[in-house]
């Protein structure tokens, strides 16, 4: 299935587009750190509407686990709210922030545990949206629990999140930045 992600960059949906061009699902930016996006309901609600399998997405800020469990409790707090129930494609945590990857392995690996755990006691499956780099260099995936899922970001012709990683799971692989419907670019990710 294919898959696109939105943010508040994406203010003008075309639904039906998606739709033609054989998107078979999105995933929402629903907040940055602690802050939620100006969107997420939107979209959320626009994909809902045409029964487009959805999940979402937080960009981390958290440099300790306290501060990743209250990025994971305003997730919580938000989709409790907005009552479209649990999201099919599942809440991802988003590792790329530089005060974030800079740290060093265990205390990132630490922060991703935290996240899921705080998600998982209220009944969400979380992941980890990562770079392959990211996931190979500044996180500790071998330490994590294997039921963890991973959504990788390689831009290549094949994701090689599974060579280095093969017991682990991999979701979605976002395999380019430049999808392009009606002059518009968006992420796109196959979702296995």
């Amino acid at each position: 299935m294919n898959v696109i992600d939105l943010s508040d960059w994406n203010e003008n949906v075309d639904w039906s587009r998606f739709i033609d061009h054989g998107i078979g699902g999105v995933i929402v930016k629903i907040s940055e750190g602690r802050t939620l996006s100006e969107l997420f309901a939107k979209n959320i609600a626009g994909a809902a509407a045409r029964g487009l399998p959805w999940g979402v997405y937080c960009f981390s800020h958290a440099q300790t686990t306290e501060r990743a469990k209250e990025e994971a409790q305003t997730v919580i707090d938000a989709l409790d709210t907005l009552g479209y129930g649990t999201p099919d494609l599942g809440i991802w945590l988003d590792i790329e922030a530089p005060e974030v990857v800079g740290q060093n392995a265990d205390d990132v690996t630490a922060i991703c545990s935290a996240f899921i755990s705080a998600c998982n006691a209220a009944g969400y499956s979380a992941g980890i949206y990562a770079s392959l780099s990211t996931l190979t260099d500044c996180i500790n995936v071998n330490d994590l629990a294997d039921y963890v899922p991973y959504w990788c970001a390689q831009y290549a012709e094949k994701c090689d999140f599974l060579d280095y990683y093969p017991d682990n799971r991999l979701t979605g692989w976002q395999c380019t930045d430049s999808y392009i419907i009606d002059g518009n670019t968006y992420d796109l990710s196959v979702w296995y």
